[in-house]
């Protein structure tokens, strides 16, 4: 049950953080999709664990 909410507040965390790099793109007047905006947030998020290590 734990790991259930744990992963919910996840995805929820990420889906919030996608909702606002699309936000802050459409600022500057860009217009990207929401797989974009998940591509970018992946590879933000892959290079951010390589440079923890």
């Amino acid at each position: 049950m734990k790991e259930r909410i744990s992963k919910d507040q996840t995805e929820e965390k990420k889906m919030e953080s996608l909702r606002s790099m699309i936000a802050s793109f459409r600022i500057e007047g860009i217009h990207i999709s929401e797989e974009m905006a998940l591509s970018i947030y992946e590879k933000v998020q892959l290079r951010l664990q390589k440079s923890s290590l």
